[in-house]
């Protein structure tokens, strides 16, 4: 957008900065305070079984309902202490340290350029634009994704016109430069339009990716039932049964919520009936779809794998694992992804191309 003096507005201006230790902290505190509501149900979950544990001890049976207290109190501790811990290794990831991010406004997206490439969301598909702490958060459809970047990228100017256009539609011009854009400059693309089966697929590819965490939960269970066999049978102390049977609780209600969140992220990125369209350009493989376009580099990239109806690439330094339907990379596209990969691998270390 210029102005009359034909000068671009400071709103609209390109900002990069390079991501340090505070940085990466004030986007997790930010991160964090947004989640208090479930802070607050285990902080009850907690204060519930000392309750319970206090009725109980007025009971013929007082050192259950303590083990159970017990059991309760770090139940949720453990979960509060395994939320914080996800959350900040996903900053850390997102926000590698050293790495460089750039934010720009624009009268169609928001443009995003960071460690694993270069996001160009549509206002329509972002919603809750705010400011926490130090950080910007900004919710992402269809995913409902809350995307949370530095403050500092982005000046009071800049986030007031932000707020202007969040939600707005996209208008023809904006849909014709986004989804043209790729199609102008890459060598090859595939497009598909999503269907139950792709969901299937890719609720399934994630789930088996989940595999480790669903083996730990397992075990979890598997220990819990023992204990609890052993407490009724009489082996092991009756105090054991509250805990043991709050183990097999928390395994179960965390398995439960891991295949829900799954299926829902799948529901909502794979939105039956929308379109996605995969494009190779000279310098990085680019992805439109409802959400907007996103450029990956082909230097960033590597470890190209196509396993039952997925095909997997994981970007660099993030290491975060890209998944698309496998009917949206056929043979030839595949190929073509592997030799641009591989010559870009081979200019990064200096090695001659084959």
């Amino acid at each position: 957008m210029l102005t009359a003096g034909g000068q671009r507005m400071d709103a609209f201006e390109r900002r990069t900065i390079t991501i340090d230790r505070d940085d990466q902290r004030v986007v997790l505190r930010g991160h964090l305070a947004q989640s208090r509501t479930v802070f607050i149900l285990l902080g009850a979950l907690a204060a519930l079984s000392v309750v319970a544990a206090g009725v109980s001890a007025l009971g013929p049976s007082p050192s259950d309902g303590w083990g159970l207290a017990v059991a309760g109190v770090v139940g949720a501790l453990v979960g509060a202490a395994v939320l914080i811990w996800i959350q900040a290794v996903v900053t850390r990831k997102q926000l590698p340290l050293g790495s460089e991010m750039s934010l720009a406004i624009t009268e169609g997206t928001f443009d995003i350029d960071g460690a694993a490439g270069a996001d160009r969301i549509r206002w329509g598909q972002l919603s809750n634009l705010k400011r926490v702490g130090g950080g910007l958060y900004v919710t992402v459809a269809p995913s409902n994704a809350r995307l949370g970047i530095p403050g500092r990228l982005i000046d009071d100017a800049a986030f007031a016109r932000a707020i202007e256009l969040v939600g707005r539609p996209a208008v023809a011009e904006d849909r014709a430069d986004l989804l043209g854009e790729a199609s102008a400059t890459g060598v090859l693309s595939s497009s598909i339009v999503f269907s139950a089966v792709d969901q299937r697929v890719a609720r399934a590819a994630l789930l088996r990716a989940s595999w480790k965490l669903f083996v730990v939960l397992g075990v979890l269970a598997l220990i819990g039932v023992i204990v609890l066999m052993l407490g009724v049978a009489g082996i092991l102390p009756g105090d054991v049964i509250g805990f043991s049977a709050a183990v097999m609780a928390i395994a179960v209600i965390s398995s439960t919520v891991v295949v829900t969140a799954v299926s829902r992220t799948v529901k909502r990125s794979l939105t039956i009936g929308t379109a996605q369209t995969l494009t190779i350009a000279p310098d990085a493989l680019e992805l439109t779809g409802p959400g907007g376009a996103t450029r990956f580099l082909w230097s960033r990239l590597f470890d190209l794998r196509r396993t039952q109806n997925v095909v997997t690439v994981r970007s660099m330094p993030a290491k975060t694992t890209l998944l698309f339907v496998g009917r949206l990379i056929g043979d030839e596209l595949y190929a073509a992804i592997e030799q641009h990969i591989r010559m870009a691998s081979a200019t990064a270390q200096g090695a001659p191309e084959s």
